[in-house]
């Protein structure tokens, strides 16, 4: 729209121009769909045509009974008539806002039942990548060695995982039905495949795995220098120093990443202390008094994940302590990982601890 059709009068001009075109556009559209239709099911279309060609018949039958009516003497009748055909028409309209209020209904209904089954939804996708990434890893397996594309693997899907799941600020908003649709989504696929990567991690190395064919159910190798990966961690031979090594050192990355989130969150506190330069006796803080001070609440507020770290990793381990040294290899590669992310994303330092979904099962479990 410019100044031009403003001063000559064009605007309503030109919106009458859009919706000519428009309407002529949908009935050009609806021929199409109907010739194509008409190829495609003749006989429904046949029966569709039948229904239109009986009501074309019917309202030239009422038109010329009117004017017979008419030239006969008969114009009250007529008028009556008309006045039957127009409540008629009125009492269709109703019927037409009925269907429309119905329809309206029916997607309301629809929404909330995928907004309910959105969590659903996310964990098939979760299960379609675990099935395709296992499909992946076994049909290398089947030719090479597996142990530079595990630990390839293990630190893209931590990667993945980390930034898919980073700390977002919290943006008190009013979200459409698309906005929490996603949120839903993104909530229960971070979920999902939390729990899909740890079942990959125990089972890439199964050979009864029911959905996968015959030839990609077969032993891996997977070997580094002499260090037999596939031997189970717990069997005591000449190597039980590397595998006790991936074990303390895994362990110990984990725990320093958990002192570096400990002393970010009392750096936290400690700058919000130093604010503060008397308490509430009056005596002036020194600064180790702060820094011990933020030390302490630092950890009082993270004691209850530090259990939860402890015994997570307990049961970790005992579980894959059974399996093949492969899955030690996993979990040192995983924290290596992580422990660059928090680095990295330094959000992850001092961002509140998810409640994910196997923090809950292991509160549940555990009474934790």
């Amino acid at each position: 729209m410019t100044l031009k059709d403003i001063f000559t009068g064009q605007v309503g001009r030109n919106n009458m121009d859009r919706k000519v075109f428009s309407l002529l556009t949908t009935l050009i559209v609806i021929l199409a769909l109907f010739l194509a239709a008409g190829f495609l099911f003749p006989e429904a279309v046949s029966v569709i045509l039948n229904v239109i060609w009986i009501i074309l018949i019917a309202s030239a039958a009422i038109f010329f009974t009117l004017g017979i009516l008419v030239i006969i003497g008969m114009k009250n009748e007529a008028g009556r008539i008309l006045d039957m055909l127009l409540e008629g028409a009125l009492t269709f309209i109703d019927f037409l806002e009925f269907l429309k209020n119905l329809w309206r209904r029916f997607v309301d209904l629809l929404k909330e039942f995928l907004l309910f089954a959105t969590p659903i939804f996310a964990y098939i996708a979760a299960f379609l990548v675990y099935v395709l990434l296992l499909y992946v890893y076994k049909s290398v397996g089947k030719t090479y060695d597996v142990t530079i594309m595990t630990v390839a693997i293990t630190a893209v899907a931590i990667l993945g995982f980390g930034f898919l799941s980073k700390p977002q600020p919290e943006i008190v908003i009013e979200l459409t039905w698309k906005g929490q649709f996603q949120k839903r989504f993104k909530a229960g696929f971070i979920d999902g495949v939390e729990v899909i990567l740890f079942i990959f991690f125990l089972t890439m190395d199964s050979t009864d795995l029911f959905f996968l064919p015959a030839d990609l159910n077969i032993p891996l190798k997977a070997e580094f220098r002499d260090y037999d990966l596939m031997v189970r961690s717990f069997v005591y031979d000449k190597h039980v120093i590397t595998t006790l090594a991936l074990i303390v050192t895994t362990v110990s990355l984990e725990v320093l990443r958990n002192m570096i989130k400990i002393f970010a969150s009392a750096r936290k506190y400690y700058l919000n202390f130093s604010h503060e330069l008397e308490n509430f006796m009056g005596t002036k803080r020194t600064t180790m008094g702060m820094l011990k001070e933020a030390i302490r609440k630092s950890f009082n507020d993270a004691k209850r994940d530090l259990i939860k770290f402890v015994t997570f990793n307990t049961v970790l381990f005992a579980v894959f302590l059974i399996f093949p040294r492969l899955k030690l290899l996993t979990l040192a590669v995983a924290s290596v990982t992580n422990l660059g992310l928090d680095l990295s994303l330094r959000s992850r330092l001092t961002a509140k601890k998810g409640n994910d979904l196997i923090s809950r099962i292991l509160q549940k479990v555990f009474k934790l």
